[in-house]
């Protein structure tokens, strides 16, 4: 296994319900922001609704994020599938990875080619 790991986390809205998944990760002793292009493109329609339903919730009133989730975990039962393939390829990609870096995908509501920026 490798010995990088994750210690941010980023999620950036780029439309009404598509947003762009990123987490950086290096040696447990080093946390630098480091740019790498390694980006994928998955589709995952019930986590963009959900995250775009966090979005707009966010935008109108604080609430509690762990309770939030549950309650949509509760509500899209593929939603915890959709999470667990993101960090199943976070974690192949991570696998990989020998220094800091960053995994990228694109998570969108509707069906879109792979893309893949094999750096």
């Amino acid at each position: 296994m490798s010995e990088v790991k994750p210690y941010k986390i980023t999620i950036e809205w780029s439309g009404q319900e598509d947003f762009f998944f990123s987490c950086d990760y290096a040696h447990s002793e080093v946390k630098k922001n480091w740019h790498n292009p390694h980006s994928e493109t998955r589709t995952f329609p019930l986590m963009a609704q959900a995250m775009g339903n966090v979005l707009r919730k966010l935008r109108k009133e604080h609430i509690s994020f762990p309770l939030f989730l549950v309650a949509l975990a509760f509500n899209h039962r593929n939603l915890l599938d959709e999470i667990d393939q993101l960090l199943h390829l976070l974690h192949l990609h991570l696998e990989k990875e020998l220094a800091p870096g960053t995994f990228a995908c694109h998570i969108s509501s509707s069906k879109q080619e792979p893309y893949s920026n094999p750096g």
